[in-house]
């Protein structure tokens, strides 16, 4: 079986309705759930709205031990979606917990288990989601498994961004940045008030201080790329231009790489004015916080 791959592949990820929401959101943090019928005790699997025994609709979100043992199975060589071509062959069987419900699920295994085998749930990334799967592997094997099905995105509000990805943003430079600036940080740099000492000067007019300039690129991965709960880990800018007040300036941020562990991005980052001329240039890196459920 071609375990490696499945991370890889791109395939539909499941269709998730409010009623089947708990059961994915705890996979993907590891954790596998089935409901439980409040009145007559009984476990249930598929999610539904009332339990099959006592239609009672006292069902409540319950963990589960994720240990079973394989009920059935197919070796899969001819997918029905051509996505999963590259990792056949694949194992997809039934496995029966141990609290009773009956699950399809991906079985990652070296060899075709045996009907009867005992399972373990792990979470595992496949098509760059984290989905739950069973093994008959080590358990050392098994957690370097679980490491690799890790979703280092998961409860960041944009997603995870692809390699490509840009955005921009624009600004008028003003007077009132610079006060700004030097109120936060009592930066009172004469080239930024005196306007006749800075016509001297070989910027030949005031400047913004540098903050304000690149102050852009906070709010273009804050606000856009890769989105709220980003913060840098690293920049390292180039300063090429020096920028007036009532200039029209553009950022833009464009994902060089991105880890699949961690919402650690690198970026290009660049600022030019209205004539298209760099002002900043350099690189940076991100590191995004899951702030959804907080």
């Amino acid at each position: 079986m071609n375990i490696e791959k499945l991370a890889g592949i791109s395939v539909p990820g499941p269709t998730i309705i409010p009623l089947t929401k708990p059961f994915w959101a705890s996979a993907e943090t590891g954790v596998l759930t089935t409901q439980k019928c409040g009145t007559c005790g009984t476990r249930v699997f598929y999610p539904r709205g009332r339990c099959p025994v006592c239609w009672s609709d006292a069902l409540d979100w319950v963990t589960v031990s994720g240990v079973a043992r394989l009920k059935s199975f197919s070796e899969v060589w001819k997918p029905g979606n051509e996505g999963w071509i590259p990792a056949t062959p694949y194992v997809v069987g039934l496995v029966t917990l141990e609290e009773g419900p009956t699950l399809l699920s991906t079985i990652l295994c070296d060899q075709v288990p045996q009907i009867g085998a005992t399972l373990h749930f792990v979470p595992f990334n496949i098509g760059g989601r984290v989905l739950p799967c069973f093994h008959n592997f080590t358990e050392e094997e098994a957690k370097d498994m679980a490491d690799q099905g890790k979703d280092g995105w998961a409860g960041v509000v944009n997603g995870k961004p692809k390699i490509g990805d840009a955005i921009e943003r624009k600004r008028t430079t003003r007077m009132e940045d610079i006060h700004a600036f030097t109120e936060m940080t009592g930066d009172r740099n004469p080239v930024h008030y005196d306007e006749a000492l800075a016509k001297k000067t070989p910027f030949g007019k005031l400047i913004v201080q540098g903050g304000v300039t690149t102050g852009m690129l906070n709010a273009c991965v804050a606000e856009d790329l890769p989105g709220p709960g980003t913060v840098f880990l690293n920049t390292n800018l180039n300063f090429l231009k020096a920028v007036g007040v009532g200039e029209d300036l553009t950022a833009r941020v464009e994902i060089e790489t991105v880890r699949d562990d961690k919402p650690i991005c690198k970026l290009k980052v660049r600022i030019v004015d209205s004539a298209g001329d760099p002002c900043v240039e350099g690189e940076a890196t991100t590191y995004t916080m899951a702030l959804e459920g907080l």
